[in-house]
């Protein structure tokens, strides 16, 4: 078992989670619509999140692997969202990477 998954698992287990509740709380409440968060909802707000972030990190990673690489970066979280269906809602957020070509230049005369 990976270091990262025996820390998920432990934290699982103790009921603690590795984000920060005040961050999490302060992000909650950016939200008019919502008017209060108990600690429980707080605590499930946090999990999900760790399992959504672990989730796309795994994804991303298998197309890092695919490059024969050993390191995420934005590509591989780029594909991770256009090729698969469950993170479409970040395709604005992370969109694909668009490679800058030099313009043609042209001699004037």
């Amino acid at each position: 078992m990976a270091a990262s998954e025996a820390n998920t698992v432990a934290a699982a287990a103790t009921g603690t989670s590795n984000l920060p509740a005040a961050r999490v709380r302060r992000i909650i409440k950016e939200d008019k619509d919502i008017f209060a968060c108990g600690s429980e909802s707080l605590f499930l707000i946090s999990r999900a999140t760790e399992y959504f972030i672990d989730s796309l990190v795994r994804e991303s990673y298998e197309f890092s692997r695919l490059d024969k690489r050993k390191t995420v970066q934005y590509k591989d979280m780029a594909k991770a969202v256009q090729s698969i269906e469950q993170y479409d809602f970040l395709s604005d957020i992370i969109p694909p990477t668009v490679s800058v070509r030099k313009p043609a230049t042209t001699e004037t005369q």
